[in-house]
């Protein structure tokens, strides 16, 4: 993580920001203090982009139809 003094942000502010997807999350700091965060933000994924999953492997039963699992936990 890398830190700039306000000063510096404030004259150097493209040159941060076009840096930011390199250089990750920066702290702004006065007077060595941190006052803000700069971080890159990443893309959202379109909802054109995202394709069908099947889920048909989590709804099957695990167990046999003829199973009696009452039986078996009360058995225990």
């Amino acid at each position: 993580m890398k830190t700039v003094q306000l000063h510096e942000a404030k004259t150097k502010l493209e040159e941060i920001v076009t840096a930011l997807p390199d250089t990750g999350e920066i702290i702004i700091t006065r007077d060595d203090e941190p006052v803000a965060r700069l971080s890159p933000l990443t893309p959202k994924p379109s909802l054109r982009d995202l394709r069908p999953i099947s889920v048909g492997a989590l709804l099957r039963p695990i167990f046999a139809p003829d199973d009696d699992l009452l039986e078996d936990m009360l058995a225990r």
